[in-house]
């Protein structure tokens, strides 16, 4: 038999004198983040703050910023994986798509120097996009995000709007910076994606205040409709022009809008809310937030595909809701029939409001029938007159037919990168960190109107200064040049010197037989004087009280008063 070691327990000893030390050197982040893996799954948006305080709580431990930082990086690369490691599989992940999602489009474009690749460019569009696309009306949001990890970066999306009125996304990309050379080379691959220059001229395109953009579309389409989102707009205007007034008059821009989207939107929030909806993605690594946005649509076109067996009418919901507002608001308005289908429609009230409706051309001088696709409240007014029904008006962009189509394509799975196939190409580096000025920064930038102190007053950040005095910009009352000059402060007057008054003289009044002694009350004198000491008083036989005092008399010493026999 082999020898073995056994060590028994004999006796324990579980009193202890030694104080309690906080600060362990056993603990490192190492051994921490194993124990963070978890909570950063259930939290991704953990902080190192809580970090600590659930070190504190749970094993009675004080850990330093440094190291909880360094322990939640180290937990979200278990979590998310390794940004070196997932740039280095790009082309795994690219041959992945094209495998399970046959027809789809993927590129990659990486710069070579002294031989090593880095990563530069990733465009992703499936063909589950393309086809939905087709049932769309042809409007597209264009928009560019900031990635939120430290090789930074930028994320350029094209949103669409299906059926219901809802974001439809159809293609992403990732690339180094947002200027002209990047947004012409996404827009090249989605031209290409949706069926060439010819189909796309027919597009409206709405974008924000995008570096490059705007000259990237005219260059590749110039016959395209563009737009421009109010919001960013408005944003540069009330900067010099403020008013509600002026407000009001800028959004009378729609009348110079084209009827061939049938959409009148003024602002770009489809694209903002797929940004929203991605925004927890974009500070992952580069496999990990696309395969993040690829779930999130696969999961979005089953539960469109399970609303759409639900509605139970033949209009989608948020366009039923929109015309049965219309339909409420056309009782305020009476049609006259003038001939065919051409009615002139006046408000009630004979305010003098009235237009002119052609049912058949599907045009009136309002123009917001031919706008939206959706009758208005005077075109609804003229169709019930003739006894017809309102629904059979709208095109067949807003049916639950369409909306079907667009989510009948379907969004495959992929496998994980433990069974990807290795391609023939070279390992890609990560791209070179562009290390800006300051401390990094996650969060948007926000406009002065957009900063609320409590909801009801906003904070005067980024405002200009405006004198109350002279109505200047640029400085305020205080150093004002036209600020009236302060008036000299008044000289106070010396206090004058009492006049030494006469010595009044002791009066003497008549007493007992027995001697007594008073004294008189002597006056703080106007300057110190050395105290002198008081002689003892006289023993008194039988205690007498003076009928009156003299007035005080400044002296230094107390007199005794005179006796005067009975």
């Amino acid at each position: 038999m082999a020898e073995t070691h056994i060590w028994q327990l004999r006796r324990i000893n579980d009193k202890h004198k030694c104080s309690r030390e906080f600060n362990v050197k056993m603990l490192n982040a190492k051994w921490l983040s194993s124990r963070l893996e978890n909570t950063l799954r259930d939290n991704p948006s953990l902080r190192v703050v809580d970090i600590r305080n659930k070190v504190t709580r749970k094993w009675n431990i004080a850990v330093t910023k440094s190291m909880a930082r360094r322990a939640k990086t180290l937990a979200v690369e278990q979590v998310d994986g390794s940004f070196v490691e997932q740039f280095s599989r790009i082309y795994d992940y690219a041959h992945e798509i094209l495998r399970s999602n046959p027809g789809s489009t993927t590129k990659v474009k990486v710069e070579g120097n002294e031989g090593e690749k880095y990563f530069s460019r990733f465009y992703m569009c499936l063909k589950a996009y393309k086809d939905s696309m087709i049932s769309c009306r042809p409007f597209i949001g264009l928009d560019g995000c900031f990635l939120k990890h430290k090789y930074g970066g930028e994320l350029l999306t094209a949103v669409g709007r299906d059926a219901n009125d809802q974001m439809l996304p159809i293609s992403c990309a990732v690339v180094e910076v947002e200027n002209k050379d990047t947004w012409t080379w996404f827009l090249e691959l989605l031209i290409d994606d949706l069926g060439g220059p010819d189909i796309c001229a027919a597009y409206t395109f709405m974008s924000d205040q995008q570096k490059g953009l705007l000259p990237a579309i005219q260059s590749l389409l110039p016959r395209a409709d563009q737009r421009f989102c109010m919001r960013h707009l408005y944003a540069n205007f009330r900067k010099k022009f403020p008013g509600k007034n002026l407000k009001a008059l800028m959004y009378w821009s729609k009348s110079r809008f084209i009827p061939r989207p049938l959409c009148d939107t003024l602002v770009n929030n489809m694209s903002e809310a797929f940004n929203n909806v991605i925004v927890q993605a974009r500070s992952k690594p580069i496999v990990s937030m696309m395969e993040e946005i690829r779930l999130y649509m696969m999961q979005r076109w089953v539960e469109n595909r399970s609303k759409a067996k639900s509605f139970k009418n033949s209009i989608c919901p948020r366009i039923k809701t929109r015309l049965d507002i219309e339909t409420k608001n056309s009782t305020n308005w009476i049609p006259s029939w003038s001939a065919n289908q051409i009615f002139e429609v006046r408000h009630k009230s004979f305010t003098g409001e009235k237009f002119v409706v052609n049912i058949d051309s599907k045009h009136y001088t309002y123009r917001k029938w031919s706008l939206t696709g959706i009758p208005c409240c005077h075109a609804v007014a003229a169709i019930k007159f003739l006894n017809l029904s309102e629904e059979d008006f709208l095109p067949h962009w807003f049916r639950i037919s369409t909306y079907e189509e667009t989510s009948n394509s379907i969004i495959y799975p992929c496998n994980g990168q433990q069974v990807w196939t290795e391609t023939e190409f070279p390992d890609v580096l990560p791209p070179p960190k562009r290390i800006l000025p300051g401390r990094p920064k996650k969060k948007r930038r926000l406009e002065a109107w957009e900063m609320n102190k409590n909801g009801k007053q906003i904070t005067k950040h980024g405002m200009t200064k405006k004198c109350s005095i002279c109505k200047e910009v640029g400085h305020n009352r205080k150093s004002c040049p036209q600020q009236p000059e302060p008036a000299p402060p008044s000289q106070p007057t010396p206090p004058t010197e009492p006049t030494p008054s006469t010595q009044p003289t002791p009066s003497t009044e008549t007493a007992s037989p027995t001697a007594t002694v008073a004294r008189s009350q002597p006056t703080p004198p106007t300057e110190p004087t050395p105290p002198t000491q008081p002689p003892p008083p006289t023993p008194m036989t039988q205690p007498t009280q003076a009928s009156q005092q003299p007035p005080p008399t400044p002296m230094s010493q107390p007199t005794q008063s005179s006796q005067q026999p009975p």
